[in-house]
């Protein structure tokens, strides 16, 4: 009696995420293992692509691609290349973001916006920082440090309450860090600050360039996800999620995908129409936004 085996991919066009894979994991180890030759800043530098370019697949293997199981997407996402965050933790926060009211303080835990009777508590310094994290510098350079202090303080209470499946993400992600910093320091011979400075800042800071603009609230108007018409480099870093009308609409879908649903459910008028089409891509997004604010921080939640 022979069992019969699926396929390990979804469809055969998933040739072009695992080709992502390939290229994020093989790049950064050549890169750290070539640090020396490269020099510090070329170093940091390449560290920082492949940092984002890192986020960005893991982005996609929670959204179940390129493999037909769902286990094979969660091992090969889970290799902690940035360090920071362990992925077993980001994928059920994330697909709750997809199931919630998009930007609702307190219900979607993306969003940015602060509920008005947190506000209404809050002094004058915290209420500065809120109004400068809707500017797109301080968003990617500051609270990209201050938001994963804040991450990890709240997941930590969650450890202090007992929640299973928390600490069991954060055992795996300790698991997993060893052998990668022991390639990193033992094997290659690389700064631990280097890497980091690198691979996990500097990749944050890009990444954090993406969703920036993704998500805006304005009363009366029902689309509250951006379209970003970046050119060929950022959208390969950003695996088209700067397309985030389509993402949105339908998730399932991989990310080479999106342009054909983007036509399909007609994200460009419909952002056109919201006020959240962005032609000029990142730069012009970095162009309005990088000292003025790109709305006030407080949300109405009714």
């Amino acid at each position: 009696m022979t069992s019969q085996r699926g396929p390990v991919l979804n469809t055969k066009a998933e040739w072009r995420t695992v080709a992502v894979i390939v290229a994020v994991y093989a790049g950064t180890i050549a890169v750290v293992g070539n640090h020396e030759r490269l020099g510090g800043w070329l170093t940091v530098l390449l560290l920082a692509w492949f940092g984002a370019w890192h986020l960005s697949m893991q982005h996609e293997l929670l959204h179940g691609h390129p493999f037909s199981k769902p286990w094979m997407n969660d091992a090969v996402a889970s290799i902690p290349l940035t360090l920071w965050i362990p992925f077993l933790m980001f994928k059920p926060d994330h697909l709750e973001h997809h199931r919630t009211d998009l930007t609702t303080p307190g219900i979607d835990n993306e969003s940015f916006y602060v509920d008005p009777q947190d506000w209404e508590k809050m002094g004058r310094l915290r209420r500065g920082y809120y109004w400068a994290n809707r500017t797109i510098l301080f968003r990617i350079f500051v609270n990209t440090i201050v938001s994963t202090w804040q991450y990890h303080a709240w997941k930590l209470r969650m450890v202090a309450k007992g929640d299973r499946q928390t600490i069991t993400a954060y055992l795996a992600h300790f698991v997993l860090l060893v052998p990668t910093i022991w390639l990193v320091v033992g094997v290659a011979g690389m700064p631990l600050w280097q890497y980091a400075l690198g691979v996990t800042y500097g990749g944050r800071v890009l990444n954090a360039i993406r969703p920036f603009p993704e998500h805006k609230y304005q009363s009366g108007v029902e689309l509250r996800t951006a379209m970003i018409m970046a050119g060929p480099v950022m959208s390969l870093l950003m695996l088209n999620n700067n397309l985030h009308v389509p993402h949105h609409d339908e998730p399932a879908q991989p990310w080479y995908e999106y342009r054909k649903v983007a036509k399909r459910v007609n994200a460009e008028q419909r952002a056109q129409e919201a006020g959240l089409m962005y032609r000029g891509g990142y730069l012009e997004v970095f162009r309005k936004y990088s000292f003025k604010p790109v709305d006030a921080p407080v949300r109405q939640t009714v």
